[in-house]
């Protein structure tokens, strides 16, 4: 299926980061409007609490064995990968000063290199069938810099420059590229970051998955692209 087919067809999806957050919600929210999902996360026991999917598959994305791996079962369970939406990725909030040579190799390699890694094959599967829609979503920190960010600003601006350059080549083949900036998520991204944010002013989850899941049930012949959606303010 290509994303010419009606928009209101069942969409057979594979969703990174699908273990908490984002990911996790889209998930749900996908699965409940009988759409078809295989799920990657690094958390197996949240995996299997999402019931009614069409496979899991735990496991790292910065192994390129692991992500063959995952691509081959994806397209067993699924027969196809119609929507890629890519939500995988790690934090990490250091100043220059106090970051290691291991801090930045992590995040670069689990947001930057672990995106070509799965892009990559992603790619090919979609230009093969005619199409698809490919989703990511970098948060407001890929478009925008902050102190105290450099290392994560870093890995998803080149994540994005990687992405845009490959939307350039695929655009022929009928595949579409949406990114989702935003700004301040409540997700347990923060539960780990050192940093004072007013959660209950951030973007509440499920909004931030339902707009995914429009775009993802769009009609074919409309084209998203960059989305921002932030709170008025989030961090103090």
């Amino acid at each position: 299926m290509s994303i010419v087919d009606n928009a209101t067809d069942v969409k057979k999806v594979l969703i990174t980061g699908a273990s908490s957050g984002i990911g996790r919600e889209v998930a749900k929210s996908l699965i409940s409007r009988k759409h078809s999902v295989f799920l990657t996360g690094r958390n197996e026991l949240s995996l299997n609490k999402i019931e009614d999917s069409a496979g899991i598959l735990a496991g790292d994305l910065t192994s390129s064995a692991f992500v063959s791996n995952l691509v081959e079962s994806s397209i067993e369970s699924l027969g196809n990968i119609d929507v890629f939406v890519h939500c995988a990725g790690v934090g990490l909030i250091k100043k220059v000063k106090d970051m290691t040579d291991l801090d930045f190799v992590k995040v670069t390699n689990t947001n930057m290199r672990a995106t070509f890694l799965i892009a990559q094959k992603i790619g090919e599967i979609m230009a093969k069938s005619g199409g698809g829609r490919f989703i990511y979503t970098p948060g407001i920190l890929g478009r925008a810099p902050m102190s105290g960010a450099s290392a994560y600003c870093a890995s998803k601006f080149g994540a994005i420059g990687f992405l845009k350059s490959m939307e350039l080549e695929y655009r022929s083949k009928g595949i579409q590229f949406t990114y989702f900036y935003f700004g301040g998520v409540d997700t347990p991204f923060w539960d780990k970051l050192e940093m004072n944010v007013v959660r209950d002013k951030m973007i509440p989850v499920n909004y931030a998955a339902s707009s995914i899941v429009n775009v993802i049930e769009s009609p074919c012949h409309l084209v998203t692209g960059d989305v921002i959606i932030q709170p008025q303010t989030h961090q103090l």
